[in-house]
C-alpha cells in the first residue's frame, strides 16, 4: 500500500492535497492506515517515536524564536516520491523575533 496514495483520499480527507496543519486539531477518528508517515506492521520504522519526540522538541525550541515568510508562490505543487516533496525549492527568509 502505498503512502502517498492513501494520505491524499478524499474519503479520509478533506482537501486532501491543502496545506491545512488546522486538520489535526479537530480531533476526527480516521482508519488506522489513513495517515501512515513511517509505515506500519512489522516492518515500521523503528526510528518513529524518536523522529516524532525530536520533531517537536526542535519545532519548540525553534518557532517562538524565529519568523518564517515565503518568497515565491504559496503553496508550491508537490511530487509524490517516496514522501510528499515540494517540486522546486521553496525560498524562505527566517528573521530572528525581537
Amino acid at each position: 500500500l502505498a503512502q502517498c496514495v492513501t494520505h491524499i483520499d478524499p474519503r479520509y480527507w478533506d482537501a486532501p492535497t491543502a496545506f491545512r496543519p488546522g486538520r489535526w486539531l479537530d480531533g476526527s477518528e480516521r482508519p488506522r492506515f489513513a495517515y501512515f508517515p513511517f509505515g506500519g506492521g512489522p516492518r515500521v520504522c523503528i526510528g518513529n517515536h524518536f523522529a516524532m519526540l525530536e520533531g517537536t522538541l526542535a519545532l519548540n525550541r525553534i518557532v517562538p524564536t524565529v519568523s518564517f515568510e515565503p518568497l515565491g508562490p504559496v503553496p508550491p505543487a508537490a511530487i509524490a516520491s517516496i514522501t510528499w516533496r515540494p517540486s522546486e525549492p521553496v525560498p524562505v527568509r527566517v528573521t530572528r523575533r525581537q
